[in-house]
């Protein structure tokens, strides 16, 4: 607008925004009563009229009752086509412009430590910053509260079968059997292209407490036999003989159970579910055989450091039962 000659004219600020209000939009009028509804009255141009950028220059403006002449709006503006964002995005009060991109990598970490020198490395002006968008940091956040999740889950899983048992050396063989599932998931996540993502840490989770199932079964038999009398490699033969039919049918149900949510299918509130039950899966079949294999052994061996500390235990005891006997009677001897 030339304010020069818009204000010779007897134009002002507010007659041009006015003017552009209703040209580029509409005026809203007073609802019509039609008697038995109402309905909404907008005045404006016709599509017709507003189509382009001479239709906006052959706007008439004035010639009214006052007697003032008409003239054009391009008589008194100039016109200029500028690029614009079509919207406009703001976060806490601030100008938000957002950079997507898809990474197909596997060496996630130090791509975005890459990614975070580089934007560093922009000289940007004074009240502009730039940061990692909600999701990402979401996913840092929950990468770490999974990490505390996991060391809940075996405190509480130790407490339940250490309760169990009345022992405090025994759970922790049976802690062994959580590793047991993680070459399982490892090659079912392989074999079917899954990525590693939350679902799938979510599956671990859950894995904690099933797979431990199987060592509580094939333990829990062995302290049976045992307390009838029976050796403890024989109790353990005869445990696994016992208990491979239970251990394998369980195991079976669950996977079999989880097939239909293994198969790839639409989402649910945009969450995919086959990475948790393709780990879930993955990891009972491999507990189930280093369990009945492994366990045992390490049975054996967390038994005997067991047994071991108890007897330094006891004899560190009795060491300090007889160094203070001495000490004692010298004592009442010079006291005599």
């Amino acid at each position: 607008i030339d304010r020069e000659k818009a204000q010779r004219l007897g134009l002002t600020a507010q007659d041009l925004a006015d003017i552009f209000s209703f040209t580029l939009g509409a005026m809203r009028l007073p609802r019509f009563n039609t008697g038995d509804r109402e309905v909404e009255t907008w005045l404006a141009l016709r599509l017709e009229d507003r189509e382009n950028l001479d239709d906006l220059k052959k706007i008439q403006i004035g010639g009214g009752d006052d007697g003032q002449q008409p003239f054009l709006l391009g008589d008194i503006a100039t016109f200029e086509i500028v690029s614009k964002p079509r919207e406009i995005m703001r976060e806490n009060r601030k100008v938000r412009v957002a950079v997507r991109a898809t990474y197909d990598g596997e060496d996630w970490e130090d791509t975005q430590k890459e990614i975070a020198g580089l934007m560093d490395a922009f000289d940007l002006p004074p009240g502009y910053s730039w940061s990692w968008n909600d999701r990402i940091v979401e996913q840092q956040d929950q990468s770490s509260q999974m990490g505390v999740n996991f060391l809940l889950a075996l405190v509480l899983v130790y407490l339940v079968m250490a309760s169990l048992f009345e022992s405090l050396s025994q759970p922790f063989a049976i802690l062994f059997s959580i590793p047991f599932a993680l070459p399982g998931v490892a090659w079912a996540l392989a074999a079917t292209g899954t990525s590693f993502n939350l679902m799938s840490q979510i599956g671990i989770l859950i894995l904690m407490g099933i797979v431990v199932n199987n060592g509580i079964v094939l333990l829990d038999h062995v302290n049976n036999l045992r307390r009838t009398g029976m050796e403890r490699e024989e109790a353990i033969l005869q445990a696994g003989r016992d208990r491979l039919r239970p251990i394998l049918m369980t195991a079976a149900t669950t996977i079999i159970g989880l097939v239909p949510l293994a198969i790839r299918g639409p989402a649910t509130s945009g969450v995919f579910y086959y990475p948790l039950a393709r780990t879930v899966m993955g990891g009972l079949m491999s507990s189930v055989f280093l369990t009945l294999l492994v366990l045992p052994f390490v049975s054996v061996a967390v038994e005997g450091v067991g047994n071991w500390m108890r007897r330094l235990w006891q004899n560190s005891g009795k060491i300090g039962t007889t160094e203070r006997a001495p000490s004692e009677a010298a004592t009442v001897a010079g006291r005599s």
